[in-house]
């Protein structure tokens, strides 16, 4: 009896899957959407911001995209696993060529069990910086956490003054970069300015999800509703045990969503507070943190109730340590360790460069997907893939535990493709007295460890995670604050290219792609065979 319960709800779970398609017409649009700077930006059939996407857990999600600017494109939905279809996952030369200009290309992005809070970017000449992003929602089909009445979502951006490879060639165009004036960018609520976002507004006595999502490409945000606690019930696309805070902390690239229940009575509205600021700037510039305040509204006349606004040393914030995830799952006891140690160097010209390893992750000739493809038995040797790639080799189904050690000053977001990763542990790394810093706290996970895609990494701190290598594919693991991509803070992990080499094979239309291009399809990150790499560019390694 119970195995055919198990059989008809899977029936009855697919029949409700639906195949939402959308066509995007990638292009450049014009605006201040700061309020104060007109420029070009990146959107979406002639909008920014473009609509959220909405499916339920288990559709298809189909998105035709026709790429409209003069340079090539792709998509990634930020936190979808893509296990099957590793070829859709978006990165430019690690899983795909990109979206030439005037052509068209059809992703097909399957929900499965995947539910809650994501969002759908460019991850091509880093085009997310751009306004190129917007959020996904995959609604589950089953009983949330806490029950609610109402949900709401609510993004944050940091928008600079110029387009994001326009800044990045001009400091490399400098003799010397130290007499570049630093450009703190503001913050947009919604897609808009951050001071003329519309109200939220609450009826009194009902229960509101807010689903919290930090698009911004290098600032960190800070969200407070004074008056009002907040229960979070999922991080990146995963529930969590509820857990009581006053205030979200978010880096580049993560998302919450979080149980706000309305007051009884609708004699105040209130004010939200969101606070925007780089760590490095803070440190380096003295820019002091952005702050907007929003309206709660609870009656269209009712005045404003100030709340008085204690420090935030005194205020509860989510350690990502603390929360626990709902499904009640261990820890996973590790097979392997990979040690990751971030490092940065000041090039002649006083431009920073960053590395996640020896070298700097740069692309290579062939999308590295394609080289793990092509290669045989010998993809499953890391040097085929070019020092460029900083590549690991995992093996089927081992636990790898990966620990990310951050000896500098500057606060990072480490974003995982194609897996959620186990926190397990946090703690100081490095002589934090150098930038005067207080040291970072050490702490273990509770007893059911939260899993998420997007880790923050404090200044002079480590983390370590642990992820079972079930997905095979190429993925990405970088830094999600731009700067640092862009200047080489990432690796590549090749997970189990052997099972990968049985159950998938590029479309050839992503082929096809790529050879109108003029980009290699085949052979070791050179496009040779063997481990001869010759063509490629020379890696750029650290000073040790």
């Amino acid at each position: 009896m119970f195995c055919y319960f198990i059989v008809f709800a899977a029936i009855v779970f697919n029949s409700l899957a639906a195949r939402v398609e959308l066509d995007w017409n990638v292009g450049y649009v014009f605006g201040a959407r700061d309020g104060y700077t007109y420029r070009r930006a990146i959107g979406v059939n002639g909008k920014l911001p473009f609509p959220s996407v909405h499916v339920m857990q288990g559709d298809t999600l189909v998105i035709n995209v026709h790429n409209s600017l003069d340079v090539p494109t792709s998509i990634h939905t930020h936190g979808l696993f893509n296990n099957g279809t590793n070829y859709y996952d978006g990165p430019d030369m690690v899983t795909q060529c990109g979206i030439p200009p005037g052509e068209s290309f059809t992703y097909v992005f399957e929900t499965k069990d995947q539910f809650g809070t994501f969002w759908v970017h460019g991850h091509t000449r880093h085009q997310e910086a751009d306004g190129f992003h917007t959020p996904l929602i995959i609604h589950s089909r089953k009983q949330p956490v806490i029950d609610y009445d109402e949900e709401l979502t609510m993004t944050f951006e940091d928008w600079y003054t110029t387009e994001f490879y326009v800044r990045q060639e001009y400091i490399e165009s400098l003799e010397d970069a130290r007499t570049l004036v630093p450009n703190y960018p503001r913050a947009l609520i919604n897609g808009y300015d951050g001071n003329n976002t519309a109200p939220i507004t609450f009826v009194p006595k009902r229960r509101y999800r807010l689903r919290i999502i930090c698009m911004s490409v290098n600032n960190w945000f800070k969200f407070r509703i004074p008056g009002h606690k907040m229960t979070i019930i999922e991080a990146d696309g995963v529930e969590s045990m509820p857990l009581e805070v006053d205030g979200l902390s978010m880096g580049p690239g993560q998302r919450y969503s979080v149980i706000v229940t309305a007051h009884k009575s609708d004699e105040f509205n209130y004010l939200y507070n969101v606070t925007s600021y780089s760590p490095v700037l803070l440190r380096d510039a003295g820019f002091k943190p952005l702050v907007y305040t929003g309206l709660v509204k609870y009656r269209d006349d009712a005045p404003v109730k100030t709340i008085p606004a204690p420090s935030d040393e005194h205020l509860v914030w989510p350690e990502e340590t603390a929360m626990q995830v709902a499904d009640k799952q261990t820890r996973l006891p590790a097979d392997r360790r990979i040690e990751l140690t971030v490092n940065k160097f000041i090039d002649k010209h006083h431009v920073l460069l960053n590395a996640l390893s020896s070298s700097l992750y740069k692309p290579v000739l062939v999308p590295t997907l394609y080289t793990a493809l092509s290669m045989g038995d010998l993809a499953k040797n890391s040097s085929v893939y070019g020092p460029q790639t900083n590549a690991y080799v995992l093996k089927h189904l081992e636990v790898v535990e990966i620990v990310i050690n951050n000896p500098i000053g500057d606060d990072h977001t480490f974003h995982f493709h194609g897996h959620n990763v186990q926190v397990i542990e946090t703690g100081p790394y490095g002589n934090s007295s150098t930038d005067n810093r207080k040291p970072v706290a050490h702490q273990q996970s509770e007893l059911w460890p939260m899993w998420r895609d997007t880790v923050q990494v404090r200044a002079y701190g480590f983390i370590r995670v642990r992820f079972r290598a079930d997905n095979p594919g190429v993925w990405f693991l970088h830094c999600h604050l731009a700067i640092h991509m862009y200047n080489g803070l990432a690796v590549v992990f090749v997970e189990a290219p052997d099972v990968l080499q049985q159950r998938q094979s590029v479309p050839e239309a992503m082929v096809e792609m790529c050879k109108r291009q003029g980009i290699l399809t085949q052979g070791n990150g050179a496009g040779n065979q063997g481990f001869d790499l010759s063509g490629l560019p020379p890696a750029i390694y650290l000073p040790s």
